[in-house]
């Protein structure tokens, strides 16, 4: 029990401090009761380090030798080691932490510096002329030294404090050998240090990524060119209108991106750019030509739309895109074009009055070029008359009217007027809506049963232009007569009808036959044929069409069966006859009382005479029945009975 309890009071300081420094200060930015030495908390890589404990009384220590900056918890258990030696293999400055329990925890750090020794990186480049160029490596190990000594094997030595050149060129001759090496001022590892020789023929490096990446034409005739840039490497910019290349005289012996401003060019012409740079052996590299773009008005003139067109790109050889941009006050560089190979647009999603600002880019792989701004102004012309248009009677108060556009002045919003009159007056009033934007226009505030309706139609384009009305087209009143179906004489239209034709439609409205009717004006009913059809009149004049209201045929079975007949040879009622209507087939039988089968008959037009093989039946009661299939093939049976009177 008592070792239970030296080991509780031994584990919960332990515990205790282990959450009491979560999520506070840093481990190591206050005292926190440990102690221990470093044999040696400086020097040169590689460096081994050994410690020495100064807590008495502890219970358990460990330590990490590698303690990251502001870490504010106590390192995993698989980061703690109870070795006392430590070896760093790399420059840089450490944390060492001392960790351990007596009675309460207890930390203590020790910071270590490990100096580079390492011989830093430089690269050598050489010349069939004997001229060299040394480049020194901005890293870390460059950047943990004060200085780098340069030996130029020639006896001359030169020492380049941190933060000094780069590079470095000098005439040596053939085959050149040259020694750097790292330099503490205060003289710090002076025989750790190790030094780099570089010797050698190395071809100067490429100068493929100097290239011009952007070329932007303003409306003033300067161009802006960007290109990539190598340090120390002369790259100069030369221009072509078409013919031999010439310099700008524009230079640049910069890294990154290089932007150079030529002035005096003309926007609408298209310039070809090229680089000539040289490397330190004056070998000339030329980068590939890029081209600058125009953009121009298009000689092509459409209703309420911009155009505009450009010449094709000669392309380096990467995946070439045209792209419009488009700016117009409200929505600026918005891409309103992408193609891979037209070199004309024509944007109709502009509006009457309002100017366009629009600007050309190239993409040929990486390169981009863009043109000089282009402003445009949609112009539009007079609207031609309306000479396509229907009327149709949809019914009793309902008239439909659908319009079709061609011609000139036709914009992109627009508003159709509908206008209307009584048949024989011309006192023609709008009844569509402003601004109505809809070819189909319904009428809902008439009554066609008692009524014929004229319409006419107008066009206003976005510019406020109009028009002329176009010519009248009146409704057409059909009528059922049972019998037959009749329509008004009078012609729809002003300039007189051509013809008219009567279009049959099955129940489900789908059109089974247009018949011509040249200028009849009256249609004979089939009865059996036309049942569950419907018809409407077509009327047409050029190009404009009035239809008239639809009349339906009932196709529902009629049999008209009279219940006593008298053949007595006085002409009326001779026959005993059944009026079949909307029936495919039909079959009657006609029996005595006692069952027997008098007569029979597959036609309606059919009729029983009252005679039996011949000779006249006696009077009486008598039955029939009927069998037979409606117009949709679905069957029909009746049975009754009939007297015979003479």
């Amino acid at each position: 029990m008592k070792r239970i309890l030296l080991l509780l009071s031994l584990l919960i300081p332990f515990l205790l401090f282990s959450i009491g420094v979560k999520g506070q200060a840093p481990v190591c930015s206050n005292p926190g009761g440990g102690a221990f030495d470093v044999a040696q908390s400086e020097g040169c890589a590689p460096l081994t380090v050994t410690v020495t404990n100064k807590k008495t009384g502890a219970d358990l220590i460990e330590y990490v030798y590698d303690l990251a900056k502001g870490q504010v918890d106590i390192p995993d258990k698989i980061l703690r080691t109870s070795s006392t030696s430590y070896s760093y293999t790399k420059a840089g400055t450490y944390t060492i932490l001392q960790w351990g329990t007596a009675v309460v925890g207890f930390t203590a750090c020790k910071d270590i510096v490990v100096r580079e020794t390492a011989a830093p990186n430089a690269q050598l480049t050489t010349c069939k002329s004997g001229r060299v160029r040394l480049t020194l490596v901005d890293d870390a190990i460059y950047q943990a030294y004060d200085a780098i000594e340069i030996d130029w094997g020639n006896g001359q030595k030169i020492k380049v404090n941190k933060g000094g050149l780069l590079i470095h060129d000098k005439v040596l001759g053939i085959n050149p050998s040259v020694k750097i090496k790292g330099i503490y001022n205060q003289g710090f590892c002076a025989s750790e240090v190790k030094s780099n020789t570089l010797t050698g023929l190395i071809n100067p490096p490429s100068l493929a990524s100097i290239k011009i990446k952007r070329i932007e034409m303003s409306a003033d005739g300067k161009a802006l060119i960007v290109f990539n840039g190598m340090q120390d490497i002369e790259s100069e910019l030369f221009i072509s209108d078409g013919g031999q290349f010439a310099t700008t005289n524009k230079k640049s012996h910069v890294s990154g991106e290089v932007s150079i401003l030529v002035e005096g060019l003309d926007p609408s012409k298209v310039y070809n750019f090229k680089l000539i740079s040289k490397d330190i052996c004056d070998n000339p590299t030329d980068s590939p030509i890029a081209n600058s773009v125009a953009l121009k008005k298009d000689i092509v003139v459409s209703d309420e739309s911009n155009s505009m067109t450009w010449s094709s790109y000669s392309s380096s050889g990467g995946p070439l895109v045209y792209q419009i941009l488009r700016d117009n006050g409200t929505s600026k560089d918005e891409l309103v074009f992408n193609s891979a190979d037209a070199l004309f647009f024509s944007d109709d999603k502009v509006k009457c009055g309002e100017t366009y600002t629009y600007q050309l880019l190239v993409a040929d792989g990486d390169v981009r070029s863009y043109s000089a701004p282009l402003e445009l102004v949609p112009t539009t012309s007079d609207p031609e008359k309306i000479t396509t248009a229907s009327v149709a009677v949809d019914d009793v108060n309902l008239v439909s009217t659908l319009v079709s556009f061609s011609g000139n002045g036709i914009t992109s919003t627009y508003n159709l007027i509908v206008e209307r009159a009584n048949a024989g007056s011309s006192d023609f009033l709008q009844v569509s809506p402003p601004g109505n934007q809809s070819i189909n226009y319904e009428d809902t505030d008439v009554n066609t049963s008692s009524t014929s309706y004229c319409y006419r139609f107008i066009y206003e384009n976005s510019c406020k232009k109009i028009s002329p009305p176009s010519d009248p087209i009146c409704s057409i009143l059909l009528t059922n007569n049972i019998q037959d179906i009749s329509w008004s004489d009078k012609s729809p239209f002003s300039s007189g009808i051509e013809s008219y034709d009567l279009v049959k439609m099955d129940a489900a409205g789908a059109v089974q036959d247009e018949m011509p009717k040249q200028l009849e004006t009256r249609h004979a009913i089939d009865l059996n044929a036309d049942g569950n059809s419907s018809f409407k009149v077509k009327a047409k004049s050029g190009n404009m069409i009035s239809y008239s209201n639809v009349v339906s045929i009932s196709g529902d079975v009629i049999m008209l069966i009279p219940d006593i007949f008298t053949p007595n040879g006085d002409t009326h009622n001779d026959k005993f006859e059944v009026k079949s209507i909307f029936t495919n087939s039909f079959r009657i039988r006609i029996y005595s009382r006692w069952g027997e089968m008098v007569f029979q008959s597959e036609n309606a037009v059919d009729g029983w005479d009252g005679n039996i093989s011949g000779k006249p039946a006696a009077d009486g009661h008598y039955v029939y029945k009927i069998e037979a299939t409606t117009l949709k093939g679905e069957p029909i049976s009746k049975t009754g009975g009939l007297m015979l009177v003479r």
